[in-house]
């Protein structure tokens, strides 16, 4: 009875204490909120410190790249730096691609993996900047509809104030932000150096493949030629573009069960083969060793892709 009535006492006692250092750290921590909010010294500290870690980063980029500088690059990636809105240049981002390439080899072979392994991680390695670069354009493309929403809108009342065209747009460039804002920007800056406007928008169209603004594009430069109520146009175009999103939408929220069950269909039996090569390397060995093991683990490999494949053209539903 004595000790349960000591064990009690020591709980009752390690709780209070636990309670009132959990206090004094709140107190504490909502007085460095409160503080940090009206001077925040940790936040430009680190800021600082990123930028000086990317500053350093940039240049050891900068000196790789000057080796690649005289090269002949893929347009396709210049195509894609263009569209993600990236300021890198095609030798810069060749060589995020090494240094991708290099920092997984060298991981691969502070691990201590096979060589077919290590050369795996050295091609994921120098996709992976590629991959990301894809993803940041996808991002950027998908704020487009919205934007162009109210773009369309923004014009079509401008015009109606008694802007001229051009007015309208320059407007819109300095009212938009990302993707339209900038772009719409280089757009006046082409326009006002004598380039043609079917030209400039055809450039624009390039960078930003987008089927609502190039019909809205097409629009204009149609309308402009035949004459007509452009604003009246702007308006149209703006209650159909904002349908379009809305269906895309309601399409997005139906097949987004899909999309899930493909990734994870697809990285769970890779999720797996890593986990039983790491925990029991002897039980795996097979799989990798034998001609057998090496055929099934190729067939599994073609057969998942596939499924992967088969299942993404499933749930895309063109609109």
């Amino acid at each position: 009875m004595d000790e349960l009535l000591k064990a009690f006492c020591v709980f009752v006692i390690v709780t209070i204490l636990f309670f009132l250092i959990a206090s004094i750290y709140k107190k504490k921590s909502h007085f460095n909120r409160r503080v940090n909010a009206y001077i925040p010294i940790e936040v430009v500290e680190n800021k600082n410190e990123k930028r000086n870690k990317e500053s350093f980063l940039k240049k050891q980029v900068a000196i790789l790249s000057r080796s690649f500088k005289g090269l002949q690059f893929n347009k396709k990636n210049e195509i894609l730096l263009q569209q993600a809105g990236s300021s890198l240049k095609p030798e810069e981002f060749f060589a995020y691609r090494i240094l991708g390439a290099l920092t997984s080899g060298l991981l691969c072979t502070v691990i201590g993996v096979q060589w077919f392994i290590s050369l795996i991680g050295i091609l994921i390695g120098f996709t992976v900047p590629v991959l990301l670069m894809k993803q940041r354009r996808k991002k950027r493309l998908q704020l487009l509809p919205l934007q162009l929403i109210d773009t369309l809108g923004m014009m079509s009342n401008s015009m109606r104030a008694g802007f001229s065209f051009i007015q309208a747009l320059q407007l819109a460039a300095r009212e938009m932000p990302d993707p339209l804002g900038p772009e719409f920007d280089r757009s006046i800056r082409e326009i006002s150096l004598g380039i043609p406007m079917e030209e400039v928008f055809e450039g624009l169209i390039h960078r930003l493949p987008n089927k609502e603004l190039e019909v809205a594009l097409q629009a204009m430069i149609a309308q402009r030629k035949s004459g007509g109520n452009l604003a009246e146009l702007l308006e149209t175009m703006e209650d159909t573009i904002r349908g379009r999103v809305r269906i895309l939408a309601e399409l997005n929220t139906l097949t987004a069960q899909g999309k899930m069950s493909s990734w994870i269909i697809t990285l769970l039996p890779i999720v797996l083969g890593v986990y039983l090569y790491l925990i029991n390397p002897e039980y795996f060995m097979p799989l990798i060793s034998n001609p057998l093991g090496i055929a099934l683990l190729v067939t599994a490999i073609i057969f998942v892709i596939l499924g992967w494949f088969l299942i993404q053209k499933i749930v895309q539903i063109e609109v």
